[in-house]
């Protein structure tokens, strides 16, 4: 699918409203992915920022601390299960991305790749982070969205 550049809050409200899928990389470059629902699109210091929340237990927590960038990535209906494969099992354990059988392209700007197969993709380098509060456990990664781009068709 063809893919064009998009303002970082363009298609911000698709973007919140459906599950995601947040992928990070280990210090070795293997990439894994989570499903997401705890995210925003806003403005920090001037910057388009992507927040995302993610608890201590997850695995993809300590990839956000280990290499500092993330991209999200907004599945397209072909690959709405890949949502289910993301949240039903620790990175730790399975290469989720290859048992949803997606593929992964570098990112233009970032170290951490994209799916291919997702219809928007944000490129996010950490700029900041904060405890949410002390009754919700989750870190807030507030992520600068250095690229946004998105499938063609969704602009038409």
């Amino acid at each position: 699918m063809k893919k064009v550049t998009i303002d970082p809050y363009q298609l911000s409200e698709l973007t919140l409203n459906q599950t995601s899928l947040l992928v990070t990389r280990d210090q070795n470059n293997k990439a894994n992915m989570m499903a997401l629902d705890w995210k925003t699109i806003g403005e920090l210091w001037s910057t388009p920022i992507c927040v995302v929340a993610v608890a201590p237990s997850r695995y993809s927590f300590s990839l956000l601390e280990e290499v500092g960038e993330f991209t999200l990535n907004v599945p397209s209906p072909k690959i709405r299960s890949a949502v289910s494969i993301a949240g039903a099992a620790s990175g730790r354990h399975v290469d989720k991305i290859a048992k949803a059988k997606l593929t992964l392209e570098p990112s233009k700007r970032i170290s951490v790749p994209v799916i291919s197969e997702a219809v928007i993709n944000y490129e996010c380098r950490i700029m900041h982070k904060a405890e949410s509060s002390p009754v919700c456990s989750h870190r807030l990664f507030f992520g600068e969205i250095l690229e946004a781009y998105a499938a063609e068709d969704l602009l038409k």
